[in-house]
């Protein structure tokens, strides 16, 4: 970080602003399972997964990392990128036309309606992913789904089989809690999906570590005494454990001690109000972390 730390207070700011990528275990468990989903061979029957976990803890950030992951260039006469994993968002009206739509929006197909009249949707979707050697369609915000009247969920979840068996490829749905009661209304989908949890940081060396790592990938120019009990107790209690919370309360402590000379992130620097503006645990963190009396 010593050459950006170099840079003038503008240039810093914005590499703080800047998406970044900071390891940490339980984001290497859930990579790890995608990956056990993407490598299993393609049968009628394929294992699909569900990760679930409150909003603001980056499951999209995960996903999108496995899809780059993943990603397969062929070069030759021309570029012509193949699309194993398909990252594609749950359209809030979950029905059959909208969901293929949204699904060939993913890949970059133009609309439906540039195509020859009388096009069966279900066709095209195959014959697409079939040529992008898709092996499996990750859907977020599957919670959705929820919005819809009990006979559009079974149609949907009865969709998602057909899809799923038609094309030998795996599903990941990601989304809150509450996506797991997308899934009980169709046994058969169900008992295909295994669940996996994200779940909110707790005190502990974990939560010290990502913290740390965080830090370490800010250009401050002077050293941040951010690995104390008191501090992790602060994050955790004012975020309700939230992963998007506990980074944008840091950033933005960075980014005032930038402003004010000051060129560190401590526990003084995270009391501050300016840096809590707007950032409030859900509801249901604080009610769970209550009655295991953690709040």
């Amino acid at each position: 970080m010593r050459p950006l730390a170099a840079l003038d207070a503008e240039q810093r700011i914005a590499h703080i602003r800047a998406k970044r990528w900071v390891d940490y275990p339980h984001a290497a468990r859930v990579l790890g399972r995608l990956e056990e989903i993407y490598a299993q061979p393609r049968s009628e029957r394929m294992e699909n997964l569900l990760l679930i976990g409150q909003s603001g803890m980056g499951k999209t950030t995960l996903i999108r990392k496995f899809e780059r992951q993943s990603s397969v260039v062929i070069k030759g006469v021309g570029t012509f990128r193949l699309q194993p994993v398909v990252v594609m968002l749950m359209p809030h009206d979950p029905t059959g036309p909208r969901f293929f739509s949204q699904l060939l929006k993913a890949v970059g197909v133009p609309p439906i309606d540039t195509f020859e009249v009388g096009a069966p949707r279900e066709s095209t979707v195959l014959r697409v992913l079939a040529e992008l050697q898709t092996k499996v369609i990750v859907i977020d915000e599957l919670n959705s789904v929820l919005a819809a009247s009990p006979r559009q969920q079974r149609r949907f979840l009865q969709l998602l089989r057909w899809l799923s068996n038609e094309l030998r490829v795996a599903l990941v749905g990601v989304g809150v809690p509450e996506t797991r009661h997308a899934l009980l209304s169709d046994d058969q989908l169900r008992s295909r999906f295994m669940n996996l949890d994200l779940p909110e940081w707790e005190e502990g060396a974990e939560l010290t570590r990502f913290v740390t790592r965080l830090i370490w990938s800010l250009p401050l120019r002077g050293p941040s005494p951010i690995d104390s009990p008191r501090v992790m107790q602060l994050l955790v209690g004012r975020t309700g454990g939230i992963t998007l919370g506990i980074c944008k309360a840091i950033e933005r402590a960075a980014i005032a001690a930038i402003r004010s000379g000051a060129e560190r992130v401590d526990y003084g620097a995270l009391q501050s109000q300016e840096v809590w503006d707007g950032l409030e645990p859900p509801p249901a963190t604080v009610r769970r972390r209550q009655r295991s009396g953690r709040g």
